[in-house]
C-alpha cells in the first residue's frame, strides 16, 4: 500500500521521539481546545523530539482541523471508559521513550517539557516525575483559588522523592509504564488511578520525584458542591480503600503527619462545639484545636493572604477546616466499614465446618 507524503513525514518524525505528550479528554471543546493548542505551540520550540497523542474517552464527532499535524496522533476509546483506560490506549500507541501525561484542563508552562526531558536525561534511574500547579489560578472564585493554591502549596512543600504519582502533569518512562501494565482500568472515573500507579512503582523500587519547578496552570472552575463531591466520592473514599488494600499509609502530600493531625483537630472542633451545650470547657477545647490547625497550616494561609488578600485568607481557613472535616470523617467511616466487613467475613468462614 502506498504511503502518503504526510504519512512518511509522520513516520520519520517518530523514529527518534524523546517524549510523548498524552492528553485524554471527553470533549474536543472546552478547556481541551485551549490546552491542546498550547501543546502544539510548545512542541515547535521544545528541545527534545516530541509527539502528541490526543485520546478521546468516547466516540465524539471528528476531531477539529487544528489537530492535523505530523507530530499528532488522535485516538478514541469508542465508549466512555475513564481516564485510566484512555491514557493506557494512548501509551500503547506512543513512540516516545518517556510518556508525559497532561490533563485536558491543564496548560503547561513554557519550560515544562524541557525540564522533564532534562530530568530523565540526567538520572537514568528516574522512573517517574511530576510537577505542580502554579500560584496564579485562572479562575477567580474563592473555591477555585483555594483548591489550586492548596494543590500548589502541598506539592511545593514535598519536593523530592515520592511514592505517589500525579497524572495531571506527570511523566513516566515508557518501558516501566508498560511493564507495570499502566493505570488500573478498574477505575472507570477520574479517581486515584495515578496514586495507585505511583504506589506500585514505589513498591517495586522505582524512583519517583516531585519537581515543583515543572509548572502548569489549572483551568478548572470549582464550586462548593463539586469540591465536596469530588473529595468524598472520587478522592477520600477510593483513597481509603486503596490504603486499606495496601495495608500502609504513605506519609506524603496531603496525608502527611501535619494533614492527619489537622484532620483530627478539625473534627475535634466540631465535637467540642457540639459538647458546648453540656460543658463550657468544650468551647476552650474548640478554640485550642482551631488555633492548632491555624498554626500547623500558617504557611498556607500566609500564601492565600499574599495572593488574594485578608478576606480570601479568612475564606481559605474556613474552606480548609471543612475539607479536613469531611475528608477525615469519610476516611473514618470507610475504614471502620471495611474492618467490620472483614471481621464478619472471618467469622463466617470460621463457622463453615471443615470436610474431613
Amino acid at each position: 500500500m502506498a504511503v502518503s507524503h504526510a504519512g512518511q513525514q509522520k513516520r520519520l518524525a517518530r523514529q527518534c521521539v524523546d517524549i510523548s505528550l498524552i492528553m485524554p479528554t471527553v470533549l474536543w471543546s472546552g478547556t481541551f481546545d485551549r490546552c491542546g493548542r498550547r501543546l502544539l505551540s510548545l512542541i515547535a520550540r521544545a528541545t527534545p523530539a516530541v509527539e502528541v497523542v490526543f485520546v478521546l474517552d468516547g466516540d465524539a464527532p471528528l476531531a477539529p482541523a487544528w489537530m492535523t499535524h505530523p507530530a499528532v496522533t488522535v485516538l478514541k476509546t469508542g465508549a466512555r471508559s475513564g481516564p485510566a483506560t484512555a491514557r493506557n490506549r494512548a501509551a500503547q500507541a506512543a513512540s516516545g521513550r518517556v510518556l508525559m501525561f497532561v490533563d485536558a484542563d491543564v496548560e503547561l508552562a513554557d519550560d515544562a517539557i524541557d525540564r522533564v526531558h532534562a530530568a530523565f536525561e540526567a538520572d537514568p534511574d528516574l522512573v517517574g516525575l511530576f510537577g505542580t500547579y502554579d500560584d496564579e489560578p485562572l479562575e477567580s472564585g474563592a473555591v477555585s483559588a483555594f483548591r489550586n493554591l492548596l494543590h500548589h502549596h502541598t506539592h511545593i512543600g514535598h519536593r523530592g522523592s515520592a511514592d505517589t504519582f500525579w497524572a495531571g502533569c506527570g511523566a513516566i518512562r515508557t518501558a516501566e509504564f508498560l511493564d507495570l501494565g499502566g493505570f488500573d482500568e478498574n477505575y472507570s472515573v477520574p479517581c486515584v488511578e495515578d496514586i495507585e500507579l505511583g504506589m506500585r512503582i514505589a513498591a517495586g523500587g522505582g524512583r519517583i520525584v516531585l519537581d515543583p519547578e515543572v509548572r502548569c496552570k489549572h483551568l478548572k472552575r470549582w464550586t462548593m458542591g463539586s469540591m465536596v463531591f469530588t473529595d468524598i466520592v472520587c478522592r477520600a473514599r477510593p483513597w481509603t480503600h486503596l490504603i486499606m488494600n495496601k495495608s500502609r499509609m504513605p506519609a506524603v502530600l496531603n496525608i502527611d503527619w501535619r494533614a492527619r493531625l489537622s484532620g483530627i483537630c478539625s473534627v475535634l472542633v466540631l465535637l467540642c462545639f457540639a459538647a458546648a451545650f453540656v460543658s463550657s470547657w468544650a468551647i476552650l477545647g474548640a478554640l485550642a484545636c482551631t488555633l492548632a490547625v491555624i498554626t500547623m497550616n500558617a504557611d498556607f494561609y500566609r500564601l492565600c493572604v499574599k495572593k488574594r488578600g485578608v478576606r480570601f485568607g479568612a475564606s481559605a481557613i474556613a474552606l480548609h477546616w471543612l475539607y479536613f472535616v469531611y475528608s477525615s470523617l469519610t476516611f473514618g467511616v470507610v475504614a471502620v466499614h471495611a474492618l467490620v466487613l472483614g471481621v464478619r467475613r472471618s467469622m463466617a468462614r470460621s463457622r463453615v465446618p471443615s470436610i474431613t
